[in-house]
């Protein structure tokens, strides 16, 4: 058990009154409506904007799966007035064609066409967005409960580091959608009154704008809010000798609590959020897979597997350019996460990497922040993301389903372009932000256990000069009394061991 997964509870919590009072969905056709989008280009734009935008304030999961439906439900009543206007034309023309076969129009296959490109939009946009907050997507939750990482980390920080590849994902996988499905196609049945009858629809079910919604969307803002400041509450709430008592997964449950206690004005005598709709929507598996992710992290210390893959990274570090280094672990990471899905490559590969770092006397900041990144780049197969599985599960409803070779010819050039941007932004925000290039930080010292911080002065990675710097104990040595700098230099550690604080 790790404390990320009381985050995920937090998060998946309020995501899930989100659902239950279509909040989101009523969004969605409320901006369309005001804003008349009709046009293929624009529409999906518009759909994929949206979606990247939640997917920063709620899981991507949970929106994937509320938008998906929405946006089938439109693109088949387009098709089905698309295949009422085509058998009215066919009427008009008579009756004395030889052809037995039914009525079809051109318009049919454009809808079905825009359909396709809609639905991995929803899923490329979803993904693109959740890595931009540290609650956007669980492969983030999982570097959050990752050795000291947490101590380094923040919301507004990783927001500032992975913005920019976010942004720069989305922008590029609406330009590869745009090209293949969406240039020069004109749908003519899919308009406003279509969006209109929609909303109507949702009108009848649900009712109008109630003060559940805006309570639970105040909720998710406050949510989003104290996640935000964490850094400025956490110093405030702070034990007598200075220790910080509070972190992000507080701050992530203490709203979702909200939800049960206040009482909702649609359900009487219920409140927002009731344990019925917790226990059908909730994915308890994925506790399950996190908490798997970090016991096999924990066999690997144990067994010393750790060791040998820090001592393989770090005979390629010192031949390589941090550069290249960084753009080698966002292949690695993008490639098994389309074979191995983005979670469970996030749950094994960044606790290693985290080891391996140490293991090799550098930054851990330079392995996790791309490989975490490298983990949302799974464009290419529909079982690499949750969003992917999702879209693809829900497009059975279309007439015509999503097929394999849609997300490969879709995501094969997207996920080139972007494993080569996102390594230039990566290397440029990390450096700016975390500061992942500069050499074994102290924070990351474990003193007096299996690391010492010494007051020993050398030259570091990339030649920068150093005062003090860590020293890892030799799991090797039976007396337990030598340590290893960073440039291979073996010292008695016992010198140093009353330095330790």
């Amino acid at each position: 058990w790790n404390m990320i997964q009381m985050l995920v509870i937090g998060t998946y919590l309020v995501d899930i009154a989100l659902e239950e009072v279509h909040l989101p969905r009523r969004i969605v056709l409320k901006v369309l409506l005001v804003t008349g989008v009709v046009q293929p280009a624009m529409l999906l734009f518009s759909f994929m904007f949206l979606v990247w935008v939640l997917s920063m304030f709620c899981n991507n999961i949970a929106v994937t799966l509320m938008i998906a439906p929405f946006a089938i439900e439109i693109v088949n009543a387009a098709e089905e007035q698309a295949r009422d206007e085509a058998a009215i034309a066919s009427e008009n023309e008579g009756s004395d064609s030889d052809s037995d076969d039914t009525p079809t129009d051109a318009s049919t296959h454009e809808v079905q066409r825009f359909s396709s490109g809609l639905m991995l939009g929803i899923a490329y946009a979803s993904t693109s967005g959740g890595m931009a907050t540290l609650t956007g997507t669980i492969t983030n939750e999982v570097l959050y409960g990752v050795g000291r990482i947490p101590g380094e980390l923040s919301y507004s920080r990783w927001w500032l580091f992975a913005f920019p590849t976010s942004a720069a994902a989305f922008l590029m996988s609406y330009m590869v959608l745009y090209i293949r499905y969406c240039r020069g196609l004109q749908l003519r049945t899919l308009t406003r009154d279509v969006l209109a009858q929609q909303y109507d629809d949702l009108v009848k079910e649900i009712g109008h704008f109630s003060r559940d919604e805006l309570l639970v969307g105040l909720i998710q803002t406050l949510q989003f809010v104290l996640l935000l400041l964490r850094p400025q509450i956490a110093k405030m709430v702070t034990s007598p000798y200075g220790e910080t008592l509070i972190a992000d997964p507080t701050l992530a449950i203490l709203p979702a609590v909200l939800l049960f206690f206040i009482p909702s004005s649609v359900r009487p005598r219920q409140a927002l959020l009731t344990w019925p709709a917790v226990h059908d929507k909730f994915d308890f598996g994925l506790l399950l897979l996190v908490g798997g992710g970090f016991a096999i992290s924990k066999g690997f210390a144990e067994s010393g597997l750790n060791i040998a893959i820090g001592n393989g990274f770090s005979k390629i570090t010192e031949s390589v350019h941090p550069f290249t280094l960084n753009l080698l672990i966002i292949l690695m990471t993008s490639i098994a996460t389309q074979l191995f899905s983005a979670i469970g490559t996030a749950t094994t590969l960044l606790p290693a990497l985290y080891s391996a770092s140490l293991t090799s006397i550098h930054n851990p900041f330079a392995f996790v922040l791309p490989a975490t990144i490298g983990c949302s780049l799974g464009f290419m197969l529909p079982t690499a993301t949750p969003a992917n599985v999702v879209v693809l599960a829900k497009s059975q409803d279309l007439s015509r389903s999503l097929k394999i070779r849609d997300f490969f010819c879709s995501g094969l050039p997207l996920n080139l372009m972007v494993i080569v941007v996102g390594s230039i932004l990566t290397y440029i925000s990390g450096s700016n932000v975390f500061d992942a290039q500069s050499p074994f930080p102290e924070w990351a010292c474990d003193k007096g256990v299996t690391c010492l911080w010494v007051p020993v002065p050398g030259t570091a990675i990339a030649g920068k000069t150093v005062t003090s710097q860590a020293c890892m104990m030799l799991q090797d040595d039976p007396a337990g009394e030598m340590c290893r700098l960073w440039n291979g230099t073996t010292l008695n550690a016992g010198p140093f061991m009353d330095l330790q604080i």
